[in-house]
């Protein structure tokens, strides 16, 4: 069961904090009500609460190494502001960002639709997303890919279980993404789970053997 959101969170920056300085550092203020409106308006179904509530906790991070990993594997949160600018040029033109999805939430998409926000980044152009389309996985974290679009399944079930997840491992050292690796097998996809470790003052995350 997932906590709330700043439960949670709260949970992650005491740890931070505390064991990962410099990662804690590079969180950001809550974000802006404006960008935060900016990007609802530009979105056509409502942002789901719990990822409003994370964007008015923290309005993403970075450091100039481009290094925080605060969310397994390797992704940056994005401000709202970085997830707009993201968000359209993912999606594309206008005639695009017309098109209605067809299939469900958390299934597999070879574009990135208007449904689709980013919520996370890699420098490889990877992303993580909130899917907002409908079905049983509507509010779902899932993983888009540069070259594959998004996977056969979602990372987590939605942001309250993302920010459960991470800080169940930061305090416990459990792995993270466990849920995900049992999702993925039935697929034939064998993935690792992650575990919490800090260099130089920066959270990582290492495959869990």
């Amino acid at each position: 069961m997932s906590a709330s959101v700043t439960d949670s969170w709260a949970r992650i920056t005491t740890w931070l904090r505390a064991h990962a300085p410099s990662t804690f550092d590079s969180l950001a203020p809550p974000a802006d009500e404006r960008d935060l409106a900016a990007l609802a308006s530009d979105v056509p179904t409502p942002l789901p609460d719990d990822l409003a509530t994370w964007w008015r906790l923290c309005d993403g991070s970075g450091l100039p190494d481009g290094r925080t990993e605060l969310l397994p594997p390797y992704f940056e949160p994005c401000s709202t502001k970085h997830a707009l600018e993201k968000r359209r040029y993912l999606v594309g033109p206008a005639p695009a960002r017309t098109a209605d999805p067809v299939d469900e939430a958390g299934t597999r998409s070879g574009a990135f639709l208007k449904t689709f926000v980013p919520i996370a980044a890699l420098g490889n152009g990877d992303h993580l997303f909130v899917d907002l389309r409908p079905g049983r996985w509507h509010g779902c974290v899932h993983h888009w890919s540069r070259d594959d679009g998004s996977q056969v399944t979602p990372f987590w079930d939605n942001v309250a279980d993302m920010l459960t997840d991470i800080a169940n491992a930061l305090h416990t050292g459990s792995p993270a993404l466990r849920s995900y690796v049992e999702r993925a097998r039935p697929y034939g996809i064998r993935t690792p789970s992650y575990v919490p470790a800090v260099e130089e003052g920066c959270l990582v995350w290492r495959r869990s053997t």
